[in-house]
């Protein structure tokens, strides 16, 4: 598997969350703070369950672009 990073950033550290691509699947890998607060699981199981395997990832507003960029789009103005 090769991962390609599209880029990283928006914790105190700066070195995580991440947006990665698998390029032989084109899956997208996402590193992020796992969502855990009752409220906003809650709001995500309205619309999906979250098995046992699975998680809601939060990505910090600073990482639209590198998402974006990861999805195809041309270099995209977020502010």
């Amino acid at each position: 598997m090769t991962l390609r990073f599209y880029g990283k950033g928006g914790s105190e550290q700066e070195e995580c969350p991440a947006v990665f691509v698998d390029e032989e699947t084109l899956d997208l890998v996402l590193v992020g703070v796992r969502v855990e607060d009752p409220q906003t699981v809650s709001e995500i199981k309205k619309y999906t369950d979250v098995y046992g395997n699975e998680g809601a990832f939060r990505l910090p507003r600073k990482l639209r672009k590198a998402l974006w960029e990861a999805l195809g789009g041309p270099d995209p103005d977020f502010g």
